[in-house]
């Protein structure tokens, strides 16, 4: 019973050492990649969120442990881990900032089912319009034609009867003719 607690003792201060030797140098290049070329900064995450829960500093010397390893599995994540010169990785609690997180989501759903019932309505009353419109440019096409028709019977009742006058206006001087040689 000794020996096995004894040795969870071992492992467990042998991972921490390890972890140790690992994150110093980690720590120590972190300064150092603030010069590189891509380093990012998230640093107003903090002024969000607070202090990070759990802060992870990867090292060059990890990251080409990790790049050995899956060199054959996956060659162009090795090459990525290989360019890398280190990685640092901030965990924020946010178990607190999750029900003021819930209430502004639901803000933004009730806001925008608010602005979608607004749009709906303006869609709905401009294609009441739309219809409308068709529907008066109809009549007023129909008033046009029987207008027209109108126009066009009466011109031709006007034609016929201007026909009819000059036919009686010929014929009249043609019986005096007739009567005056006859």
């Amino acid at each position: 019973m000794k020996s096995s607690v004894m040795t969870k003792w071992l492992r467990s201060g042998l991972a921490l050492c390890l972890g140790v030797v690992l994150a110093l140098p980690a720590l120590a290049q972190e300064d150092a990649l603030k010069a590189f070329p891509g380093y990012v900064d998230f640093g107003e995450l903090n002024s969000i969120f607070g202090e990070p829960t759990v802060q992870i500093s990867i090292g060059a010397s990890l990251l080409g442990l990790v790049a050995s390893l899956s060199a054959e599995e996956d060659p162009e994540a090795a090459e990525l881990f290989k360019k890398l010169n280190g990685v640092r990785v901030n965990v924020f609690e946010t178990e607190s900032m999750a029900d003021g997180a819930i209430d502004l989501v639901n803000t933004a759903r009730g806001e925008l089912g608010a602005a979608q019932n607004v749009m709906q309505s303006a869609l709905a009353s401009t294609l009441n319009v739309r219809e409308n419109l068709s529907a008066a440019e109809s009549r007023i096409r129909d008033v046009d034609v029987a207008m027209e028709t109108a126009d066009l019977t009466r011109n031709s009742i006007m034609q016929q009867a201007a026909v009819s006058i000059l036919q009686q206006a010929n014929v009249q001087p043609q019986i005096a003719l007739s009567l005056l040689q006859g």
